[in-house]
């Protein structure tokens, strides 16, 4: 049959990424993030080995202080098996789950200093004059071994570290305040004469905290904790408040600057400027925070963006390239990189330290695709005139060689799948995260220009469509190397081993053979689907192109992107007839790329500032929606999501409901007025308000989710006394706030606006 011809000529040649088959060179090859992943787990390894070590120089420490040399032999033994035991074995695992500890172990393991340790507690023990008398100086060798830092942590009764709050012997030198100062307090007490089980855990767990101290590895997370309750980012359960008015002069400075890239579109966590600067720091710089001025925080923010879009390795490269030599010249690029390690290993330990996951998830949302018609090789241009919104794919069955199904039916147990969700889905199986970025990136818009394409390209047949149903927007395609291999990244993904290349592919890792498990919410491929979402590759005349591909030209991608072509170049390189990489109208959703429960309609990319509305006028006033519509914005996306049926000419959005409201006395002035709501939309109705200044933010997200579980649709004023500013809540997943943005891309509340500044809840029900 010509049609199955052309799928051969397609994907004869290409294989199905698996994990174990089929992988190309730059699959092989580990990601940056893979990288780190396998760096993390070698830690781990050697963490385990340090806490076995460790024992021992424990044991003889604790030994020494409550029975002299006698007590440090017997400690030395107790030590050396607790560190020996399953408990110890365990103990190990369970602290090198933490990246403090996990590399402070590691460090003080792979560099020797434990080995040195347990030596000196050999030589020590083993003198028959008790070396470690009362608290001899073995006892001081072994510490300082270890790395503690001190002239001896035995010379005085154990007390509270110092990186666990701020101690009595704090100095000046501290020049930050303790971030964990009244989390834990009072001295770690054992029972003179006593070496007890529980003792000997308990003080190898406090030698090695002072082993990661002394070892450069558990700093200050003051700044941290600084910028983000400035900016009212994730800070745990600590209420933090510096009592360093430059410190805070700084973080209200980082606050400004994210405040300005949310105007432009832009996100990024603060928490990564107070880790370049702590790292910049450690490494000899010299940096007051006087030196972090507006312009160099805005320095070290850019670094971080490749267009709109945060990326982690563009960062990565930015300041091994730009901004470490500018801020500390002279040093060598390996050196360089070691310090761009530690920045995102400070800001995976900050996000473990307060029990939170780092995550710079990319929210995945609909487009709006505005089609004149596709090009298809060897058939030309064919004019084909759609518009098409909330596009959803339906996976199909795969017959003939390629599957036992049947052409044309629907693969049962597969839910309809957002397309740029798909489009996310087929690059992580295709091409599969260990490519290149850029390659990753002109594959996706391979993709989704080849999925557009497909039912024209294909004539309709063996189930191919792109058509409504009902008003909404279905793309069918089978689920296998006959059209293109969607893996679920929420659920991963698995084939039937029923025909070609393993046959038909489905979500979830139990159907015969696994091919990827599930994508973690922070997967850097989330990231580079929201930076190409809604781009196709179309001709000189606007026509989309049907982008076919194979393994052969997923290789060619890879080749580009490693000789420096970014993925435009790169795509318009391989195909001849590529003109241009169109871009659509989209908008981000309510991070449903991050499992998340936020809306993916079209209302949800609602902004003031769209120019469709942003002239009109509201009230009998001079003020437009683009200038102050926030609330009436919001108010118009709950309205939308809701569903009720509303009283406007022509489709609903917030300029029909702007100018039903000016109409029906729904302003007084600029000023809404709440229970004009009903004359519009009558079924919605206001409620009341519920005031929230002054709470804490566990208190205000409690507030919320009791509003929510009540069925309320809410608007919240996000700016407090800095302003005023109003989003519609979208919902609740775990702590984070999801919100639908009139002035902004961003979906969560209290990563873009500080949660101290939410002052009030304003909700409605539908009646």
């Amino acid at each position: 049959m010509p049609v199955m011809k052309n799928n051969n000529d397609l994907h004869g040649n290409r294989v199905v990424h698996g994990d174990s088959q089929g992988q190309t060179g730059t699959e092989q090859s580990q990601s940056f993030g893979e990288a780190r992943a396998a760096k993390k787990e070698q830690e781990k390894k050697s963490a385990q080995e340090g806490v076995q070590k460790a024992g021992k120089t424990a044991g003889a420490a604790v030994g020494a202080y409550f029975g002299g040399a006698a007590g440090a032999k017997v400690g030395a033994k107790v030590g050396d098996a607790i560190g020996k035991s399953k408990i110890g074995q365990q103990l190990g695992k369970n602290l090198a789950k933490n990246p403090l500890t996990r590399k402070a172990l590691s460090k003080a393991n792979d560099s020797g200093a434990l080995d040195v340790a347990n030596k000196a507690t050999d030589i020590a023990t083993r003198d028959p004059k008790g070396g470690m008398g009362g608290v001899g100086s073995a006892g001081n060798t072994a510490a300082n071994a270890a790395g503690s830092g001190s002239d001896s942590v035995l010379d005085k009764k154990p007390s509270k570290p110092n990186f666990l709050g701020n101690s009595k012997e704090d100095s000046s030198e501290n020049k930050n305040p303790g971030s964990f100062q009244g989390l834990l307090s009072g001295n770690i007490v054992v029972k003179a004469g006593v070496l007890s089980f529980a003792a000997g855990i308990l003080f190898i767990v406090v030698i090695l905290m002072i082993v990661a101290q002394g070892s450069g590895v558990i700093t200050s997370y003051d700044d941290a904790f600084g910028v983000s309750s400035a900016t009212g980012g994730m800070t745990g359960d600590v209420d933090y408040e510096s009592s360093d008015p430059k410190a805070q002069a700084f973080f209200d400075r980082v606050a400004d600057v994210k405040n300005s890239f949310q105007t432009q579109g832009k996100t990024f966590d603060p928490v990564y400027i107070s880790a370049v600067y702590v790292v910049l720091n450690q490494h000899g710089a010299k940096l007051s925070y006087d030196d972090m001025s507006t312009a160099v925080i805005t320095e070290i923010a850019n670094a971080m963006f490749s267009g709109n879009s945060f990326s982690e390795e563009t960062f990565k490269q930015n300041l091994i390239n730009t901004i470490f030599p500018k801020y500390l010249s002279g040093e060598d690029s390996d050196t360089y990189e070691v310090m761009a390690d530690e920045v995102f290993d400070y800001y995976d330990s900050y996000f473990s330290l307060i029990g939170a996951t780092a995550s710079n998830c990319a929210s995945l949302g609909s487009c709006v695709y505005e089609i004149k018609g596709f090009y298809i090789e060897g058939r030309g241009n064919v004019a084909k005139s759609m518009s098409i919104t909330d596009l959803k794919v339906r996976l199909m069955q795969c017959g003939g060689s390629y599957g036992s199904g049947t052409w044309g039916e629907p693969l049962e147990g597969e839910e309809l799948v957002p397309f740029e969700q798909y489009i996310l889905g087929v690059a992580y199986q295709e091409i599969g995260p260990g490519a290149p970025d850029e390659a990753i990136k002109a594959q996706m818009v391979a993709a989704r220009s080849f999925a557009l394409a497909r039912p024209t390209s294909m004539g309709n047949s063996l189930g191919k469509k792109l058509e409504q149903e009902n008003g909404q927007w279905i793309l069918q395609m089978s689920s296998c190397v006959a059209d293109q291999v969607y893996c679920n990244p929420n659920l991963g993904c698995s084939a039937m081993n029923d025909g070609e290349q393993y046959g038909t592919v489905r979500s979830g890792v139990d159907h015969g053979k696994k091919f990827k498990d599930p994508m973690p919410a922070d997967h850097k491929m989330r990231t580079l689907a929201n930076e190409t979402m809604g781009e196709v590759l179309v001709n000189d005349q606007g026509y989309v192109i049907s982008a076919n591909y194979a393994s052969k030209i997923q290789n060619k991608f890879s080749e580009l992107a490693k000789q420096g072509l970014n993925y435009k170049q790169i795509l318009l390189q391989v195909y001849g007839n590529a003109q241009d990489i169109d871009k659509m109208s989209c908008n981000t959703g309510s991070g449903s790329g991050c499992n998340s429960t936020g809306s993916t309609g079209p209302y949800a990319g609602w902004k003031q500032g769209d120019p469709a509305w942003s002239t009109i006028t509201i009230g009998n006033t001079n003020s437009t929606i683009g200038g102050v519509g926030c609330l009436v914005t919001s108010v118009s996306m709950l309205i939308a999501k809701s569903g009720v049926a509303v009283n406007v000419d022509g489709d609903f959005n917030p300029g029909t409901f702007v100018k039903k409201l000016n109409q029906v006395g729904g302003f007084q002035g600029a000023n809404f007025v709440w229970g004009a709501v009903e004359k519009v939309a009558p079924n919605f109705q206001y409620v009341g308000k519920s005031y929230v200044s002054g709470q804490s933010q566990q208190q205000k997200l409690s507030t919320l989710q009791g509003l929510l579980d009540q069925g309320y649709y809410v608007v919240a004023e996000v700016k407090g006394n800095t302003g005023q500013h109003w989003v519609a809540i979208d919902g609740i997943n775990g702590s984070t706030v999801l919100m639908m943005d009139p002035a902004s891309q961003s979906t969560s509340m209290w990563q873009e606006y500080n949660w101290a500044n939410t002052s009030q809840y304003a909700y409605f029900k539908v009646v």
